[in-house]
């Protein structure tokens, strides 16, 4: 019984050593092996190394050899790879709705996915802004509650939050039972698209200001709706007020189109400027980034977007762009 139990030992031991403190740039020999398990005391010799090698093989751990100078035996692959694990700890060090402790708690059990020797490499932190509001675990529930929703084909009620000056954030007394259609990632914040089912209309309701989040044994109500087409415009997600702009710039605007209009902008240059075709939403925040930036930018088309914005702008606004033609003097 002892000796099985010694050979139990040092096969899982031998896994935890390859697991942890090798990968493809740092193997180790069949001698350091041995050694290694001799520090943890257990005995082993090169044969009943290269079986408990063998057995790990067969049954599926990714162990593999490199031969010549600086070769020896290296757990091949882990769970997640540096490239996935960098890219989880990224998104986890600047994802607003969880705690401190949650995350720290997190990044700690995804490092322990990767060797000894890459976790330094997963060590990125990040300054993050405080936030106000909500607590993230408030919020991270009423997703579940959403996602829950979605996969039962049920709806969900929940009472809306609003802002009392004195009470700070208080629940309304009317109760919301919405049928969920699709989650999305705006400007920071979790919205959820659904089916009112006492106004028969599609609407957004941010999870910050839901209160009471339940899932309703009712069966889901609406039309199929695709949320992923509110977000592919830029300036806000009303998709009534979808517009395929084309405005004229100045040089030194191309970066700030682009951050702001995204990589599917297309821009042609011209003569002293750039003209730039994009769909957008014509709302309010489009209107203030153009009026920022309006001594850099004119509008052009559509028509009665062009003639708005010429009527409620002073003639200054799009002085700077070059202008060598009628259609660019008239703007």
């Amino acid at each position: 019984m002892g000796k099985h139990t010694d050979q139990r030992d040092r096969t899982l031991c031998l896994v935890r050593i390859l697991y942890e403190q090798t990968d493809e740039k740092h193997p180790l020999t069949t001698p350091q092996l041995i050694r290694r398990l001799e520090k943890a005391g257990l005995t082993a010799e090169r044969k009943s190394v290269y079986r408990d090698l063998g057995a790990m093989e067969k049954w599926g751990f990714p162990i593999d050899h490199r031969r010549g100078l600086g070769g020896g035996w290296y757990m091949a692959s882990h769970p997640l790879d540096l490239d996935a694990l960098q890219a989880a700890v990224d998104a986890l060090a600047v994802y607003p709705w969880v705690s401190e402790t949650l995350r720290g708690r997190a990044l700690a059990q995804l490092s322990r996915l990767a060797s000894n020797h890459q976790r330094a490499q997963l060590r990125r932190p990040v300054a993050l802004s405080p936030r106000g509001g909500r607590a993230p675990s408030s919020v991270r529930q009423a997703l579940d509650r959403v996602y829950a929703a979605l996969q039962e084909s049920r709806a969900l009620s929940f009472h809306p939050l609003d802002y009392d000056l004195n009470q700070g954030w208080v629940a309304e007394e009317d109760t919301m039972v919405i049928t969920p259609k699709g989650v999305l990632w705006f400007q920071e914040q979790y919205h959820l698209l659904g089916w009112d089912h006492r106004t028969g209309r599609l609407g957004l309701y941010r999870l910050d200001r839901m209160d009471q989040v339940k899932v309703t044994g009712l069966p889901a109500q609406g039309p199929q709706s695709d949320p992923a087409r509110l977000v592919s415009a830029p300036f806000g997600l009303d998709d009534r007020r979808r517009e395929r702009i084309r405005l004229r710039c100045a040089p030194a605007m191309a970066v700030e189109v682009l951050d702001h209009l995204g990589p599917g902008a297309q821009i042609t240059p011209e003569e002293g400027c750039f003209t730039v075709t994009a769909e957008v939403i014509v709302g309010p925040a489009f209107w203030g980034w153009l009026a920022a930036h309006g001594d850099q930018a004119a509008l052009v088309s559509p028509s009665w977007a062009a003639a708005l914005w010429n009527t409620r702008y002073c003639p200054r606004l799009g002085a700077g762009v070059h202008s060598g033609h009628e259609e660019r003097r008239a703007i």
